[in-house]
């Protein structure tokens, strides 16, 4: 019994390890919001393979029947391994060969080697047999730039694209031949500030002592069958603005928008499109071909630990036809496959059939998804998407706003407010033909004009109402600053409380302005909002300047006072509070191209209140259009010196709170023996 038992544990250590496990890699995706949050179980770790003696490894690719090819660089081979049986299949050795870093494998089995050490990219039929060395370019155009291929990418004409090391001027393009076709695409130099100081204010001979601002290297590059290019780079520039992940046109321009990631170390797409990303900090990213974030699962920080789907390093990454990632660690020099959750089908499933065309079958499929992540981001707006293109346009707008998509939800709006206003628009003319009519009547029966100056009469009695009309002389004022001004200066009109009210009415305009606008231009959710810091805030900078610019003008002796500044701020804030109420309402009826109206707006309301703001300091204080101007521009020095001096008194007096703290807990635990 001991034999056959013995003999089985023999045939199992000449074999690849392989370790089973549950899932140990978090999955994560973004909410509507922006944050990464915690989701179903996107793929689980599955098969962990030592036992192919790998030393240093630093590329993978996929060939034919799901063989997984390995760049041995530590070993200078390349190794050919069935993900499906889990055995070895053979391995390529060339005596050439030096240190082969990057790899491709096109679909019908041709193997390119990218070898840094030996300057050249090896060609090898699917016989294994060399067919072709491709070295540095003669031409003029490529001159001396280095050639040290780390990475290579083939599209199916056969024409290379290859990332060299120490190479800033972009990705190396060859044709099948080995004829230089031009540098594809580069990352931008991206200048911190004290670098545009320097350019604006150095010399020549001083800039030419600086140290070269080279872009970074991208870290990996790889082409799809139907010939798209795509790159990843280690750079946290690109990462920050947006370009961590680029999917290129013919041109070698971005065809995707903002993506995220940083430290990616390489790039896989399977056949549905999806975008496979691996980072130096152990996470795997799926995103979809537009550049959506799917979700990204691992176990970063990287851990030295031997726990299945955790790296040390992971360096390359590649899937396989039936849709299981394979990712390599270079380090521990192992291999980790993951298997696709039933909640990661149902996703894929729907991306297919809505790409398919078959809208109400995705439809369908994103509920199921819902099923699993009743929040997920991606399912709305392909639900969303779905809807819109069986014009459905009212869920269409609900499931985009649930997921805080505001493009399309400003397309689905466009579209029911079309059909709202083609169903009501007889009303809407009844109404307006109503009034018209109506206003002709009575100005052709009330000849003497008594509808008119009854009218007038009210309105008068109204402006001149107790405690009404120090309210309403914010009125007079945006229409006649100046004589309302001096009425104000003399104290025959306006008072204090009348000021304090429209100060009220202008604090609750600004309140509904910043919680209430239209969704497509609320861009902070009202749970995310710091009230604290947008009532201080508001608070603080409206009294901070009435009493810095009282300071300011009784140093350049004006005849103003703190009430007299109070109020002639507060009734000049009415232009603005009736524009940010406006601009709240007519936000809810505009869509995403119709914003720049909104802007108009808000212009308009501020110059207003800036021009009457600027009359009143000029008639109240007596000044002349330059004193007023140096006055205003001490008041906003003096504003910045108070909020710095502020910000400081408040830490000191944090500061000064936990010394006195520390000090009271020491004497209370040595009044109590604590110690």
């Amino acid at each position: 019994m001991k034999k056959p038992l013995f003999f089985i544990f023999f045939l199992l250590t000449l074999l690849p390890v392989e370790l089973f496990s549950q899932s140990t890699a978090v999955s994560f995706a973004r909410n509507r919001r922006g944050f990464a949050v915690p989701t179903q179980d996107a793929y689980l770790p599955e098969h962990t393979i030592t036992g192919l003696g790998l030393s240093n490894p630093e590329n993978i690719g996929f060939g034919s029947n799901d063989i997984l090819y390995i760049a041995d660089t530590g070993n200078r081979r390349i190794v050919l391994f069935d993900t499906i049986s889990g055995t070895l299949v053979r391995e390529i050795r060339y005596e050439e060969f030096r240190s082969p870093r990057g790899l491709f494998v096109t679909p019908d089995d041709y193997l390119y080697v990218a070898d840094s050490a030996a300057q050249a990219v090896y060609i090898f039929n699917p016989a294994d047999e060399l067919i072709r060395t491709i070295y540095a370019p003669t031409s003029v155009a490529f001159g001396d730039t280095d050639f040290a291929p780390m990475r290579v990418g083939v599209d199916p004409r056969g024409s290379m694209y290859i990332i060299g090391e120490g190479v800033y001027n972009g990705i190396i393009h060859l044709s099948n031949e080995g004829e230089f076709l031009g540098f594809f695409t580069a990352n931008r130099t991206t200048l911190t500030f004290a670098q545009l100081m320097q350019n604006i204010f150095f010399t020549d001979r001083q800039r030419q002592g600086l140290l070269d601002r080279l872009p970074l290297t991208l870290s990996n590059v790889f082409v799809d069958p139907r010939g798209i290019v795509y790159s990843v780079s280690m750079g946290r520039d690109e990462a920050a603005s947006g370009e961590a992940i680029k999917k290129h046109d013919m041109a070698g321009r971005n065809m995707l928008g903002s993506t995220t990631g940083t430290s990616l170390t390489d790039i896989s797409v399977d056949r549905f499109g999806n975008i496979f990303t691996a980072s130096t900090h152990g996470w795997i990213q799926v995103n979809t071909g537009d550049g959506e974030e799917i979700f990204y699962f691992g176990a970063g920080p990287l851990s030295n630990d031997d726990i299945a789907g955790w790296f040390t390093n992971l360096i390359s990454i590649a899937v396989s036809s039936q849709g299981y990632i394979w990712a390599l660690d270079g380090t521990k020099a192992f291999l980790q496959s993951y298997s696709p959750t039933e909640y990661t089908l149902s996703i894929y499933r729907a991306q297919q059939l809505f790409n398919d065309g078959h809208y109400n079958e995705a439809t369908r499929e994103w509920t199921n998804v819902l099923r699993f992540n009743q929040m997920s981001v991606l399912a709305h707006n392909g639900l969303g998407k779905a809807w819109l293109y069986q014009e459905e346009f009212a869920n269409a707008q609900y499931q985009f706003y649930v997921a805080g998509n505001r493009e399309f939800y400003s397309q689905a709006f466009w579209e029911t407010r079309n059909s709202w206003l083609l169903g009501n628009m007889s009303y809407i003319l009844i109404t307006f033909i109503a009034f018209f009519f109506t206003v002709f009547l009575i100005k052709h029966i009330d000849k003497k004009k008594r509808v008119k100056t009854a009218i007038a009469r009210g309105i008068d009695a109204i402006m001149h109402a107790p405690y009404l009309n120090s309210v309403l002389v914010s009125f007079s004022v945006a229409r006649h600053p100046l004589d309302t001004y001096y009425s104000l200066k003399r104290r025959e009109r306006g008072c204090v409380p009348g000021a304090t009210v429209n100060f009220l009415l202008f604090f609750a305009a600004y309140m509904i302005f910043q919680t209430s606008r239209g969704f497509v231009v609320q861009f902070v959710e009202i749970e995310d909002m710091d009230f604290n810091v947008v009532i201080g805030g508001f608070l603080g900078l409206y009294l901070l300047f009435v009493f810095c610019n009282y300071l300011v003008t009784s140093i350049n002796d004006g005849d103003g006072g703190v009430a007299d500044i109070f109020k002639l701020v507060s009734y000049a804030m009415l232009p603005l509070s009736v524009t940010l109420l406006l601009v709240t309402v007519v936000s809810h009826v505009l869509t995403e191209n119709e914003v720049f109206l909104l802007v108009f707006m808000l212009i308009g309301g501020f110059s207003w209140s800036g021009v009457l703001l600027w009359l009143g300091l000029q008639e109240v204080h007596g000044y002349s259009f330059k004193d007023t101007f140096k006055s205003v521009i001490f008041t906003m020095a003096f504003m910045i010196i108070a909020l710095v001096v502020l910000f400081n008194m408040t830490i000191l007096f944090n500061q000064f709170g936990l010394f006195f703290e520390s000090i009271v807990r020491e004497v209370h635990a040595n009044v109590t023996n604590m110690y």
